[in-house]
């Protein structure tokens, strides 16, 4: 018999605490695949890293790859940046998609930052929307990420406005306005809530 899953999306803003809502999931024991991490194992293979330079020569130094260049041009051009999107994001899915497949659980999580602004949101079962108010947000990609808070800002400005989500059936918005204490407990109910339904 086939196990019956449910696929689920975890999603939000950048900074929005996407990684720490993942990893309560999976300390929990459930399947919990990441896109960056995806991304990472793609950025080391060569073919996929030599079509990248060609894409984004300027991101190019003395013949390596620099990823904080390439961040620098996508998200000060948003022409750049669907460039991007178009070439890594269809690869990338592709990828999530198998492990997915292959998790042998009745539900699955998958960590997806762009989740609305590519139209998968369909491909899911049920999302979560980590939401953090944008201060919040910027204060952690200047700590997480060591650059400016203009330049946080820049980035969230690029990104889906999750404030105009609500909550409905397949489509639960998790608060992070606390400590992660308090945002594991959160996590926990909604576990809890999503094994039941």
């Amino acid at each position: 018999m086939t196990l019956k899953k449910q696929k689920i999306a975890i999603t939000g803003g950048i900074g929005s605490g996407k990684s720490s809502v993942a990893e309560f999931i999976r300390q929990e024991g459930y399947p919990v695949f990441s896109c960056d991490e995806i991304n990472r194992s793609l950025l080391s293979k060569h073919d996929y890293l030599e079509k990248l330079q060609r894409l984004f020569p300027e991101a190019v130094t003395e013949g390596t790859f620099d990823k904080k260049k390439l961040a620098e041009t996508v998200f000060s051009d948003k022409e750049a940046l669907a460039r991007l999107n178009a070439f890594s994001h269809p690869r990338i899915m592709k990828e999530l998609f198998r492990e997915i497949e292959q998790a042998e659980a009745s539900l699955v999580f998958a960590e997806v930052p762009l989740l609305f602004e590519e139209g998968y949101e369909t491909q899911f079962d049920k999302v979560i929307v980590v939401f953090r108010e944008e201060k919040e947000r910027i204060s952690s990609v200047v700590n997480r990420d060591g650059i400016s808070e203009k330049a946080a800002w820049a980035r969230i400005q690029n990104q889906y406005d999750y404030n105009k989500l609500s909550e409905g059936q397949n489509l639960f918005i998790l608060k992070n306005e606390g400590t992660l204490s308090s945002l594991k407990a959160s996590v926990l109910f909604l576990l809890d809530t999503l094994a039941n339904s």
